[in-house]
């Protein structure tokens, strides 16, 4: 069940001195980042934007620094402010590691306490729904502040590709990409770097079901991305999408197996919760 972070009670909520970033890894999403860049660099509570591009074959890491150069007079603004965000970076890998490892890749080059990992391809994102992902996650009052914030695609599109969409999202909210977590909670996620495709699974795995910390749910309506058949083609895409597929169930399953044979791993689990908990 979606619980939405109401939009008034964002709005009076007296917000931590907590930092942020947003870190947006990019697989060839040329003619679509821009937007999504756009979008974020005006929200209120992103501090900093790191764009990963993993080993792209396209123009998508000259269009973010096309980004930065068009709004660096906004970020200097915010920085003489000292709100909004005041930096986009990019990074351009030459050689593709997976989604796992160019998110962890971006964590990596901030110290900000708050992550936002947002998708590159997104159609429809809107400044205040930024806002509205980090929010859980800024609660002044340690009990109420959310460990991990999952969006998801609150409207669905249109067609067999849309409908799909739709119910990844609303039953399976593990998949999604969007989210805002705590840095030093991603970081603590077992085999980040080579869990490629499988990295939200492997987050919501640990976050809400080994560590049993706090996760919200906010609904992003009117927010979706083509799927890869759109992108490349209904039978390259589908390949795709099965590999994508595999290499989720492949890390779910060698992670259970750890998990059931390891009496250390389960030790271990059991302290980073303990710790993870303990919280100002």
């Amino acid at each position: 069940m979606i619980t939405p972070f109401n939009t008034a009670a964002r709005e009076a909520t007296l917000f931590a001195p907590i930092t942020t970033a947003a870190v947006i890894p990019a697989y060839n999403e040329a003619g679509r980042i821009s937007a999504v860049l756009e979008a974020v660099a005006q929200a209120q509570h992103v501090q900093e934007i790191i764009v990963v591009t993993d080993g792209c074959s396209d123009n998508t890491a000259n269009e973010a620094r096309a980004v930065v150069e068009r709004l660096a007079a906004t970020f200097a603004k915010n920085a003489a402010r000292g709100i909004g965000c005041r930096e986009l970076r990019v990074f351009e890998l030459k050689h593709n590691i997976g989604k796992g490892g160019a998110m962890t890749y971006g964590a990596l080059r901030t110290e900000a306490e708050v992550l936002l990992f947002l998708d590159a391809d997104l159609i429809g994102l809107e400044t205040h729904q930024v806002d509205d992902l980090l929010a859980p996650m800024l609660h002044d009052e340690s009990p109420e502040r959310a460990d991990m914030a999952l969006g998801l695609f609150g409207a669905v599109r249109g067609g067999i590709f849309g409908w799909w969409l739709g119910v990844c999202h609303r039953q399976v909210a593990a998949l999604t990409g969007q989210r805002a977590i705590r840095r030093e909670v991603f970081l603590a996620v077992p085999g980040l770097t080579n869990s490629r495709f499988g990295i939200e699974t492997a987050i919501t795995r640990y976050v809400k079901y080994v560590w049993k910390l706090k996760v919200s749910h906010v609904p992003l309506h009117g927010v979706t991305h083509p799927v890869k058949e759109e992108k490349i083609g209904v039978l390259k895409g589908f390949r795709h999408r099965i590999n994508m597929y595999g290499e989720i169930l492949a890390y779910l399953a060698l992670d259970i197996v750890r998990n059931q044979a390891s009496s250390q791993h389960r030790e271990q689990a059991t302290q980073m919760r303990e710790r993870f908990s303990q919280r100002s």
